[in-house]
């Protein structure tokens, strides 16, 4: 038989799922908005980004109301611990897709110069990096952790690539400035959400383990974790 205790860390847990759900919804459906240019697409973005940020204030107040009222110890107090640090930074992804859309709404008159290619592509692997983190604090399995470094390599040189392929362009118009300050700062945000992947991956190591391990370095020949 379940104890309270764990009721209510499964319940955080399937809020955290649902965050984690609508926040890589979000990011990608930003994606299409900027990708259309479409204010109708942007606002549904946005609104959805408002349902973030109302469930990530929720796991907040549950992560708080029970320690305050159960007093966890050991491994519970990590993986409550670990949801309230992981909620934030799906809120902050939510937030990356807010600009995004918001972004759309700064191109009024505006149209694309080239073919998008990059900033879909560093959509994705934002998508697949959070995919591989949660699956890691929702079910514990650290498995595909190691996968991350190698998407964390292709989004460096893919977001390289589309910054000298950019640059190229403005070499020969003049007047494209301002949406290609645009593509830099929306991939940018793509990359920061993969970022707070390795946030998340970094917690989901030390929920189960108790260690506190550095990700993202492993290209490096430092990285602080070694996959079992």
């Amino acid at each position: 038989m379940k104890t309270q205790l764990e009721i209510y860390i499964e319940e955080i847990a399937k809020r955290l799922e649902r965050l984690y759900e609508l926040a890589v919804s979000s990011l990608l459906d930003a994606m299409t908005a900027f990708k259309h240019l479409n204010d109708e697409e942007a606002s549904m973005v946005k609104r959805k980004c408002e349902d973030i940020d109302e469930l990530a204030e929720k796991v907040e107040q549950n992560v708080i109301e029970t320690i305050a009222r159960r007093q966890p110890v050991a491994k519970d107090l990590r993986t409550l611990a670990t949801y309230l640090q992981v909620s934030h930074h799906l809120y902050r992804v939510g937030r990356y897709a807010y600009k995004i859309a918001h972004i759309v709404d700064l191109c009024n008159g505006l149209e694309h110069f080239k073919e998008l290619e990059s900033l879909p592509y560093l959509a994705q692997l934002a998508k697949k990096t959070l995919e591989i983190s949660m699956k890691a604090i929702l079910t514990g399995d650290l498995s595909q952790l190691n996968q991350l470094e190698k998407l964390e390599a292709d989004s460096d040189r893919e977001t390289s690539e589309m910054f000298n392929e950019i640059v190229d362009y403005l070499r020969k118009r003049t007047d494209i400035s301002q949406m290609a300050l645009f593509y830099i700062i929306v991939g940018r945000y793509f990359e920061r959400a993969a970022d707070h992947a390795f946030a998340i991956a970094e917690r989901a190591v030390y929920m189960a383990t108790g260690k506190r391990v550095k990700l993202g370095l492993a290209f490096k020949g430092r990285s602080s974790y070694a996959p079992h």
